[in-house]
């Protein structure tokens, strides 16, 4: 998905990849997964969540500011 795609995706569908990813962690931790897995889906996590917060800056029309 490229860079501005991600940027104009709507907080609802950002809570849905969100909500995925949660689910997929707690499928990870229940059975013996590769520490690489639990690590690469919690920096999942962690960037979707900043996209939600920039969407809802933007949302609300306020400037998001790029890292």
């Amino acid at each position: 998905m490229a860079t501005k795609e991600v940027h104009e995706l709507r907080p609802a569908r950002i809570r849905e990849i969100l909500d995925a990813l949660v689910h997929q962690r707690q499928g990870l931790r229940s059975s013996p997964a590769e520490a690489g897995l639990l690590e690469a889906n919690r920096r999942s996590i962690v960037y979707w969540q900043t996209e939600l917060s920039r969407a809802l800056l933007a949302e609300r029309g306020h400037e998001a500011s790029p890292e």
